[in-house]
């Protein structure tokens, strides 16, 4: 408390605050009346309940007021309940905060009517003042810290309730009835779209971007996810991507019942993309054949056998096998094949007849080119395989 105190008459102090607290009841009734009529927060608790939490805090800090003295470890366990109720209540700290000035205002103005009219000298008044809000900042500090912990309190159990959610509708676990019922819960729409995702634990560029979506409330993108075998699972609500500096497997879209199908596509992408060695969003429009390639290696050896290893394993059969992989990508073109290897059309002619001569294929039937191409790929999703024989 101040040293201004010290001039004041105990007793002037005493009488003061003593008629406030008598009418503590229709000072609350003032504080609760405009509280509901000026935030949203409070319209949809019962007039009761504002009404007996408001008198209580006021008789306490009237009290500390009265008596001279700080507030008790009890008052701010009190007030520290109170924020803790006002957030379980679903009431924002915003709100309350608001409705604590407006108490605040309403206290000042009752002590300064009493005063008046009890003709109270006006360095009483004063001090109370000062008094008064020094107490108000301790009961702001206690009511706002015990608020805070609920609400981490209840993201922290709301982010494990979707986690849960999310891992139940991927691997799936829940009927029909437990899917509506969820995605009520959580404002989705059961006949709506959505893909499923997955992202390594240890691609940090990929679990960052997501991280930001996860958030309940992002606006951005709205992500459901949880954790699987160290990697980061889950689905996006919608048909659009993520965009991302690291690697996203995605899902085709369905609906929530049929995400477990999307799931095993999405983590399967992402399998096949990082094969690859290709970053960002990936999905079957972007990797086409090749998370087939990856499953079926016996199938891809074999083609690799019958196309590839005619030409040998030198560095000439690696410019002819880079030479047909460009001509294949380009639409089978010779023009637009030799200005992205950069050398003369009839290089690529040469080239193209040597690969045909030593594999006796016909790259312009659609279904050889199409094996050729599939040993490619299978040759660069297994490396290892170049250096054989």
């Amino acid at each position: 408390m101040t040293d201004s105190r010290e001039v004041a008459k105990p007793t002037d102090r005493w009488r003061l605050v003593a008629q406030v607290l008598e009418h503590s009841g229709e000072l609350s009734d003032r504080i609760v009346g405009r509280a509901r009529a000026e935030m949203p927060g409070y319209t949809a608790l019962s007039v009761a309940d504002i009404s007996r939490m408001t008198v209580a805090m006021v008789d306490r800090l009237m009290v500390a007021l009265r008596d001279e003295r700080p507030l008790t470890a009890e008052d701010l366990a009190g007030l520290r309940e109170f924020g803790e109720v006002r957030a379980r209540q679903g009431v924002s700290l915003s709100d309350v905060q608001n409705g604590w000035r407006i108490a605040l205002r309403e206290m000042l103005a009752d002590l300064t009517d009493s005063a008046h009219r009890a003709r109270i000298a006006d360095r009483t008044l004063l001090a109370l003042i000062h008094d008064l809000l020094d107490i108000v900042d301790r009961a702001t500090q206690a009511f706002s810290g015990g608020h805070r912990d609920v609400e981490i309190e209840l993201a922290r159990h709301d982010q494990q309730s979707r986690a849960e959610f999310a891992r139940g509708l991927l691997v799936g676990n829940l009927g029909t009835g437990d899917i509506r019922v969820q995605a009520q819960r959580y404002g989705l729409d059961p006949e709506g779209e959505y893909r499923a995702l997955r992202v390594r634990g240890d691609d940090s560029a990929a679990t960052a971007d997501l991280r930001e979506l996860i958030t309940p409330g992002a606006t951005a993108a709205r992500v459901f996810a949880t954790a699987m075998d160290g990697d980061i699972c889950g689905f996006l609500c919608g048909t659009g991507t993520i965009e991302t500096g690291g690697t996203i497997g995605l899902g085709p879209a369905v609906r929530l019942a049929e995400l477990p199908r999307s799931f095993r596509l999405a983590s399967r992408m992402l399998a096949t993309a990082h094969r690859y060695a290709i970053t960002g969003p990936a999905d079957l429009d972007r990797l086409g054949l090749l998370p087939a390639i990856v499953a079926d290696t016996d199938l891809g050896e074999e083609l690799a056998r019958r196309y590839l290893d005619p030409l040998g394993s030198g560095e000439q059969a690696r410019i002819v096998i880079d030479t047909i992989d460009r001509y294949l990508h380009s639409g089978m073109r010779i023009e637009a094949t030799a200005e992205r290897l950069i050398v003369h059309q009839n290089t690529v002619r040469y080239r193209l007849a040597r690969f045909e001569e030593l594999t006796g294929t016909d790259l312009r039937a659609p279904y050889s080119a199409m094996r050729v191409w599939w040993a490619i790929q299978h040759r660069k999703a297994n490396p290892v395989d170049r250096t054989r024989d």
